[in-house]
């Protein structure tokens, strides 16, 4: 151990030498033993991170156990529960009872965007799969029946573009290669054909139980998530390729001309899927798929007018047995089938008789009453009804009929032009219909328009009504007036009795039992989140209830009434009917129980004033009417119907020129050339000089392209950007250049406003004295009421113009009241504050008349004098003499507060910005305790300043006035030379004066000669 030991001797001790008293050389040392360690120390190891499957298809060989091995355990432990929980997803996720069958059917039981698939479910069949790729040798024959198997779960899942990478990825590794090649190549020509498909060896008996290809299955499956993407084309060019591939598998015809089929089909191509679909029809071995697709090819016959091909396969679906709901649509295509062909409705409904008497279809029988009713209409369409009626009195739990049922008796009520019947029904139709119902946006349309159509047609009923009772003679309205008191007041006891009844039994009244903690068929205790109407049991327990209590009745309105609300009026043109609204309206505030003919009568349109204001409501509701039924409703010959009638009515409407031109364009848009050219004639020859006349001389009926009217507009938005940034001379040529390029266009009434504004705000501006002032206040007067005369039936523009007109009309008092107003505010602390200043114009405040200027009138001239010639007597003319110069009004003050003011001479309202910015800046830093504020002020359009305040006296305002005055040239304000502005100091009255009297450079000879400023 003499190495370690010489390695514990202290630093400082001499080297050893040798016998000659010579250090060891370096071989010397190189051959002394050196101490070995204790233990080998452990080598450091590259963890390996592949995935089992990888380390296995590297060190691994291919023998016939590990081949028997590896496929038991992939197709067992996880391909098998994979295959099966996704079986189980799709299985449980159909439509029975969602579908309408009314219309064609969608081509699957389920769609991606509406679909009721359980994410949780398919992202374990995704993590199975992925858990046996990762796990098991990558050449066992399995593995790509698990990437198909991944591959459907994302599309089920709506992940259509893992789906489709999933599907390719499919195609390109598991195509088939000899071992000498180093590429797959995908494809190749066989017999001048084009091949991609595996070519699977399944002949003979033992070849049926062979392991088939799921690449080939693959391409189907990329061509549906192709289709779910719309690409129509690419899917297109596969199928062809596949259809003509000699490798493709003859167990996929079905499949590939069910895919076909598909792909027509939801491109409306209906003629060209009933070839394909027949084809997947005698091919599928999936009962239910078979069924559905049977059904399907049965509607597209008869769309394509071949009922008896349409019935074979209706009667084909009833010979599979499929699902009772499938079976029950069937019979009822065959019965209205047969109706339609035979014209034997009667036949038709006697059968669907027969089956509401037989049990299996007991579940059916909303849709048994629903088809009777579309039977029996349009020749009958009140017992179409009272079927359709009877449809929604079956206890069910198929929302989709009951939605469909609302939607047949709206549509009945909306043929019949019952709009508030159809309103109800459409209201009821949106409250039960799903997302996808095939008539959403329909119904949301007429449910919407028809309130609106709803509110017209009782606003014309009521004040009809009203009309024709204050046209009676008194004593006939007397009459009628009494009845109404008497009918009233039998309601107003009715009620009070049925209200005394519930009081004494409270075990009757369902809100005071549901509000006291128990249960009834009102108020069930149902899940959070469960709609009362949802629930099937629920319901069957409040009718049961119901008819306990009131029997059977009829579901009519006011359905507790004991007598209906009409009344004959003698000499009256018609019965007159007492509705809720009529009476609501001639009883106003007054209690139903101390009415009276009196107060009855109060509400009725006796005075001229009431009677023009009942006759223009009813004007309106009709020009409104005709709109709705046009524009909204799509109701043409309606809309056309409501404004002939409209101007019978009323041949003297306030909007009478937007009625004959709306007829002249709607007979247009009809091709009824005659009518269009006699109210065309209409227009020009009696309002010639309304905007609508305009309109058609410039042919405004013509259709403007899309590129010109952002052409249009842009010019527009230019002009109106022009004059909001003050370039009034800029923004008028824009105007004028836009009438010479474009003419008469769809932004016309927006031009000619923005003409009359460019005038008031140009004659405004410029109008010096009071005799220039009056003369513009009567031009612009003229533009803004030509602007109001032309476009009287445009709203919008109305409205603006009119605003600037009630601006005109009241501009005396207004300026008055802006140049004497001052603003007074408090600060937090409750101390009065100095008054806020802001911008002003000349014309706001009135020209000053000073105390001390002298005005002198003229001496009057003896005109009979002048007349006579006679000049000698008059005095001689005295010489000139400079008028005496006017005192300032200026005064020094000590107890004021002070502005300290810069004011600029020719700089850019972008350096005045800057400067602003800056000062801001510079208060923010150097007196952030003092408070002071900066502002922009426009005394004159010439003269524009920096307003610095508030100072409490003069000392301070001083100061700063020193202080800024040193640093605005070299630090605050750099880029403004100092010639183009200068500061003073103000007192706060000094400063009034000076905005009235804009005295601006007397103000600075004052600042002169009374402060040392240098």
């Amino acid at each position: 151990m003499p190495a370690a030991r010489a390695q514990n001797k202290p630093q400082n001790q001499p080297q050893q030498t040798n016998s000659q008293g010579q250090a060891p050389n370096k071989q010397q040392q190189q051959q002394r033993p050196v101490a070995k360690p204790l233990f080998k120390p452990r080598e450091q190891r590259v963890q390996d991170r592949r995935p089992p499957s990888e380390v296995m298809l590297e060190k691994k060989k291919w023998t016939w156990k590990r081949q028997f091995f590896q496929n038991m355990a992939t197709r067992f432990n996880y391909y098998f529960h994979a295959r099966v929980k996704l079986d189980r997803v799709v299985k449980t996720a159909n439509r029975d009872g969602q579908d309408n069958y009314n219309i064609l059917l969608p081509f699957y039981p389920f769609s991606l965007q509406s679909q009721g698939f359980s994410k949780g479910e398919l992202d374990s069949v995704i993590d199975k799969t992925n858990m046996a790729i990762q796990l098991h040798d990558p050449r066992g024959k399995w593995i790509d029946d698990c990437f198909l198997l991944m591959g459907r779960a994302y599309f089920y899942e709506g992940d259509l573009e893992n789906a489709n990478k999933t599907f390719q990825y499919i195609n390109i590794a598991f195509a088939p290669k000899t071992k000498s090649e180093y590429k797959t190549v995908v494809g190749a020509h066989e017999n001048d054909q084009i091949s991609i498909a595996t070519k699977e060896k399944r002949k003979g008996f033992f070849g049926r139980l062979k392991h088939t290809k799921a690449r080939n299955d693959a391409f189907l499956w990329r061509a549906r998530t192709l289709l779910e993407q719309k690409e129509y084309d690419e899917v297109q060019a596969l199928l062809n390729i596949l259809n003509t591939d000699p490798n493709f598998p003859h167990r996929l015809d079905g499949d590939l001309a069910e895919v076909r089929a598909y792909s027509h089909y939801i491109q409306k191509r209906y003629p060209e899927t009933i070839e394909p679909l027949k084809v997947a029809i005698d091919k599928s071995h999936d009962k239910v798929a078979k069924a559905r697709m049977s059904y399907i090819l049965g509607q597209l016959y008869l769309q394509q007018q071949h009922p008896d091909s349409a019935l074979d396969q209706f009667r084909h679906v009833i010979s599979m047995k499929p699902d009772p709901m499938m079976d029950f649509q069937a019979r009822l295509q065959i019965a209205r089938t047969n109706a339609q062909t035979t014209g034997n409705v009667a036949a038709s409904i006697a059968g669907l008789r027969r089956m509401l008497r037989k049990q299996r279809f007991e579940r059916f029988r909303d849709g048994i009453y629903y088809t009777m009713g579309v039977l029996e209409y349009p020749d009958h369409p009140e017992a179409s009804l009272n079927y359709m009626k009877q449809s929604l009195k079956i206890p069910s739990d198929n929302l989709m009929q009951r939605a469909i049922t609302y939607k047949g008796m709206a549509d009945i009520y909306y043929d019949l032009r019952n709009y508030t019947e159809a309103k109800k029904y459409y209201d009821s139709t949106a409250g039960v219909m799903t997302k996808d119902f095939v008539d959403a946006a329909t119904v949301e349309t007429r449910k919407n328009v028809l309130g609106e159509v709803v509110t017209r047609l009782e606003t014309i009923h009521r004040e009809d009504s009203l009309q024709r009772l204050a046209a009676m003679s008194p004593s006939d309205r007397n009459i009628v007036l009494s009845k109404m008191v008497a009918l009233m007041e039998s309601e107003a006891a009715e009620k009070k009795k049925k209200d005394k009844l519930a009081a004494a039994n409270p075990q009757e009244n369902p809100a005071a039992f549901s509000m006291s903690g128990g249960g009834t068929a009102y108020s069930p205790k149902e899940e959070a989140g469960d709609w009362y109407f949802y629930n099937a049991a629920s319901k069957s327990a409040g009718y049961s209830e119901f008819k306990r209590r009131w029997g059977s009745r009829q579901p009519v309105d006011n359905w507790r009434r004991s007598q209906n609300g009409v009344v004959n009026a003698t000499n009256s043109g018609g019965p007159i009917e007492i509705t809720e609204e009529t009476k609501s309206v001639a009883l106003g505030e007054v209690p139903q129980d101390s009415v009276s003919t009196e107060s009855l009568a109060a509400g009725l349109p006796l005075t001229p004033e009431k009677l023009a204001a009942s006759r223009k409501a009813v004007q309106d509701a009709w020009f409104d009417l005709g709109k709705l039924y046009y524009d909204k409703l799509e109701n043409y010959s309606l809309g056309i119907e409501t404004y002939d009638s409209l101007l019978i009515l009323f041949p003297d409407h306030p909007r009478k020129p937007e009625v004959l031109y709306s007829l002249y364009v709607w007979h247009g848009k009809q091709n009824h050339t005659a009518q269009a050219n006699h109210y065309k004639a209409m227009v020009l020859n009696q309002y010639g000089n309304t905007n609508f006349a305009d309109i058609i001389r410039s042919g405004g009926l013509r259709d403007i392209d899309a590129q010109k009217k952002k052409e249009i507009s842009a010019a527009y938005d230019a002009a109106y950007e022009a004059f909001r940034h003050g370039n009034y001379a800029e923004s008028m040529a824009m105007k004028k250049q836009a009438d010479s390029t474009f003419g008469i266009n769809y932004l016309q009434s927006k031009f000619d406003l923005l003409e009359a504004m460019l005038i008031v705000k140009t004659d405004t501006l410029f109008a010096a004295d009071s005799l220039r002032a009056k003369d513009t206040l009567q031009l612009s007067r003229k533009a803004v009421q030509a602007v109001l005369t032309k476009y009287a039936a445009d709203e919008a523009v109305r409205n603006q113009a009119q605003a600037l007109m009630d601006a005109l009309n009241h501009r005396a008092e207004l300026t008055d009241y802006l140049a004497k107003l001052e603003v007074r505010k408090k600060d937090a602390n409750g101390v009065l504050l100095d008054e806020d200043i802001t911008m002003r114009y000349p014309w706001q405040n009135p020209q000053p008349v000073l105390a001390d200027r002298i005005n002198t009138a003229k001496a009057p001239v003896d005109s009979a004098k002048i007349a006579a010639g006679v000049t000698g007597t008059l005095p001689a003319p005295m010489a000139t003499v400079a008028p005496p110069k006017p005192v300032t009004p200026y005064k020094l003050t000590a107890d004021n507060p002070f502005f300290v003011v810069l004011s600029f001479q020719r700089v850019s309202k972008e350096l005045m910005d800057e400067g602003l910015n800056q000062f801001t800046r510079y208060n923010a830093a150097k007196h952030a305790a003092d408070k002071i504020e900066v502002g922009s002020f426009v005394l004159t359009p010439n003269d524009v300043m920096l307003i610095f305040r508030l100072f409490p006296n003069e000392d301070k305002a001083l100061a700063y006035f020193d202080e800024i005055r040193d640093e605005a040239a070299s630090n605050i304000i750099p880029r403004i030379r100092p010639t183009e502005y200068n500061f003073f100091v103000i007192s706060r009255d000094n400063f009034i004066l000076l905005n009235s009297t804009k005295d601006l450079s007397g103000y600075r000879k004052f600042f002169t000669d009374n402060y040392v400023t240098q």
